[in-house]
C-alpha cells in the first residue's frame, strides 16, 4: 500500500489507494496515530497532497504524493505476536481463495481484530502468513460467532462487496440454536439502535430512530427445551439476529449479554455464520459439532 519515494517522508498512491479519504488512508499507513493528533496535523499543514494543503475528506488519486511528519513516516510499526499455533490453526480454516478473496471459517472465541483484550484477531494473523501487501476485513462477526468471514485482498474488491451490502445484493444465512421453542416461521422487522450504551457496553435496543433490520427465522427442528432456527438477513446490523431473537421471547442459546448464559455447554454462544452469497460466490462453512450433538440438523 505505501511506497516510500527516496529518503523523503512521502507515501505514493497506488491504484488500489485512489478513491479513499485521506485520514482513513492515512490511519492505515500510521497505525500508531491517533485521530485528534492527525486532524490536527492536516489542520496545520504537515500533512500535503502534490505539496497543497488539504482537508481530512480529501480523496486520494493514483500517484499522489502524500506527505507526512518524518517522525510518522519512520515510526516503526509494532508486529502483532502471532503463534505458529495461531497460524496454522486459522489456516486449517480456509474456505477459499482467489486473487481477490478469503474466505474464513471464523472460529466461536476468536475476534476479529485485535482489542479490548485481545493481543491479536483473525486479521492480524491472517496477515502473518499472507503474501498480499494488506489483507483487509470485508464485514464483522462477535467473537463468539462462528462461520463465514470474508477478507479482502485489494481494495477494489472491498468497494465492490461493500457497494453490494448497500444494495442488499449480499445473502447471508446462519444458523443459530435458541433458547426456548419457535415452532413455526417468522419475521421481524425491527429497526435497531446500534449506538445505544449501557454502563459503557454496547448494548442494541429497538429503535424507530434506528438502522432498518429485516430477520427471517425458520426452525429446522426442536425439542422441549431449544430450537434449531436458519436466518437469514437483508441488512446486517451489529447484534442483528440476537437482538430480534430476544424479541421474540427465545434469545440465542448461551447469549449472556441479550439472554442467558450457558457456561455448562462447549461454547458461549450458539450463533453460527452458514452460508454467504454475493456476486456468483456461495461460501458455505460447515454446521459446529456442538451444534449437531445438541440438535443434529440431518434428523429434521
Amino acid at each position: 500500500m505505501d511506497h516510500k519515494s527516496g529518503k523523503k517522508p512521502i507515501y505514493s498512491a497506488t491504484a488500489d489507494d485512489a478513491g479513499q479519504r485521506l485520514d482513513n488512508y492515512l490511519l492505515k499507513q500510521a497505525k500508531s496515530w491517533r485521530k485528534n493528533e492527525l486532524y490536527k496535523l492536516i489542520r496545520k499543514g504537515q500533512v500535503r497532497i502534490n505539496g497543497k494543503r488539504v482537508k481530512p475528506d480529501a480523496r486520494i488519486a493514483e500517484g499522489d504524493q502524500i506527505r507526512v511528519p518524518p517522525p510518522v513516516f519512520y515510526a516503526a510499526r509494532p508486529t502483532p505476536a502471532v503463534s505458529a499455533q495461531q497460524r496454522r490453526s486459522l489456516q486449517q480454516q480456509v474456505l477459499y481463495e482467489d486473487a481477490n478473496y478469503l474466505v474464513l471459517n471464523k472460529p466461536a472465541g476468536w475476534p476479529v481484530h485485535a482489542g479490548s483484550g485481545h493481543p491479536v484477531g483473525v486479521i492480524e494473523v491472517a496477515n502473518s502468513w499472507s503474501n498480499e501487501a494488506s489483507l483487509q476485513l470485508a464485514h464483522r462477526l462477535d467473537k463468539d460467532t462462528s462461520g463465514c468471514l470474508l477478507l479482502t485482498k485489494s481494495r477494489q474488491s472491498l468497494t465492490r462487496f461493500q457497494a453490494a451490502l448497500q444494495q442488499q445484493q449480499v445473502k447471508k444465512t446462519y444458523l443459530a440454536i435458541l433458547n426456548g421453542v419457535l415452532d413455526s416461521a417468522k419475521t421481524v422487522d425491527l429497526s435497531l439502535d446500534t449506538g445505544h450504551r449501557v454502563e459503557g457496553i454496547r448494548t442494541v435496543i429497538p429503535s424507530t430512530a434506528g438502522q432498518s433490520a429485516h430477520t427471517e427465522f425458520t426452525p429446522l427442528r426442536w425439542d422441549a427445551q431449544m430450537t434449531l432456527v436458519r436466518c437469514q438477513i437483508r441488512s446486517g446490523r451489529t447484534h442483528q439476529i440476537r437482538v430480534h431473537a430476544q424479541t421474540l421471547g427465545v434469545p440465542v442459546l448461551g447469549d449472556a449479554h441479550y439472554g442467558t448464559a450457558a457456561p455448562q455447554l462447549p461454547r458461549a454462544l450458539y450463533l453460527h455464520a452458514a452460508e454467504l452469497a454475493f456476486d456468483q460466490h456461495v461460501w458455505q462453512a460447515p454446521t459446529p459439532p456442538e451444534f449437531d450433538r445438541l440438535l443434529p440438523l440431518d434428523e429434521a
